[in-house]
């Protein structure tokens, strides 16, 4: 595949609150789910970038570093049972800069390379050598963005990431609109559609209504996401293991697969049948194994 990446338009793509009620809503609803779902307290950290500062949570530990970033419209709550299971090792979560999380954007992205640039300078500013970096959806893009030919970073772990095929934009929305309106129906219903749908996130409605909420109250803003050439994940030096969902909305699983497994030369990719999108929720134990796999092998 010889994907030109497209162009700057010098736009600036940033998102915002669509008042100061609805991000109160919101912070309030992430409270509760941070209280409810935390057993040991991270440090929270407010480091600088050029734009602006990011919110990092870091569960110490004596062992290798792991940086984790999240999909589009989640924050670094996804990340706590991760951090927990996996206590051993220094762990670190991002909110993405522009997405609801409590990182503080003072300019938005204009093009794609400016995920990776944000990152380096978040790990520089966190005084990170080489983590780690896991990153799921758009988290598994700015993950690969940032190794593209870059030597500060220790391995990849992707959960269904961004970047490697075209995204299925039609069936992706057509999904995640189905998941939104599954949230109204009764328990055994929803239940049901939990299932059908590959969203675990309908069986916890404390969790789906923290999303929806962030969804209407800050409408998301990227630029334009290519899909990494052939020649950029070939310089990708590291090793790298893409977890790919054979009944995913958004990506056809086979072709990511081919993808990393061919132009990655320390690329392997796992198609997990049955599953959809929402890896990190569905397969928790294999993407804990993916990480200490990761891990382990640095």
């Amino acid at each position: 595949m010889k994907t030109k990446p497209a162009k700057s338009t010098g736009r600036s793509y940033l998102a915002k609150w669509r008042s100061q009620k609805a991000e109160q809503k919101y912070r309030r609803l992430d409270d509760a789910l941070w209280l409810r779902d935390t057993n040991s307290q991270p440090e929270a950290i407010d480091v600088d970038t050029r734009f602006g500062l990011t919110r990092t949570y870091r569960w110490p530990g004596a062992g290798p570093s792991v940086l984790c970033i999240h999909g589009m419209g989640d924050t670094s709550i996804r990340w706590i049972p991760y951090a927990e299971k996996l206590a051993s090792l220094d762990f670190y979560a991002v909110d993405i800069m522009g997405d609801v999380g409590r990182s503080q954007p003072n300019v938005g992205f204009t093009d794609a390379e400016d995920y990776a640039t944000w990152l380096g300078e978040t790990i520089d500013s966190l005084g990170l050598q080489a983590p780690c970096l896991v990153g799921e959806s758009l988290g598994g893009y700015v993950a690969l963005a940032h190794a593209i030919g870059s030597e500060r970073v220790a391995s990849v772990v992707g959960l269904d990431p961004v970047g490697i095929v075209d995204l299925q934009m039609a069936r992706f929305m057509a999904w995640a609109f189905a998941a939104g309106a599954a949230h109204l129906a009764p328990g055994p219903v929803r239940r049901k559609l939990a299932q059908l749908l590959g969203q675990p996130l309908l069986l916890d409605r404390q969790a789906m209504q923290l999303y929806l909420t962030g969804q209407r109250g800050h409408p998301p803003k990227i630029p334009p996401l290519p899909v990494f050439t052939d020649d950029e994940l070939a310089s990708v030096t590291v090793p790298v293991h893409v977890l790919a969902g054979a009944k995913s909305a958004a990506f056809d699983a086979r072709k990511m697969a081919a993808r990393v497994n061919t132009n990655i030369g320390k690329g392997h990719a796992t198609i997990l049948p049955d599953v959809g999108h929402s890896l990190s929720m569905s397969r928790f134990n294999e993407a804990v194994d993916a990480i200490q796999s990761a891990v382990d092998d640095h």
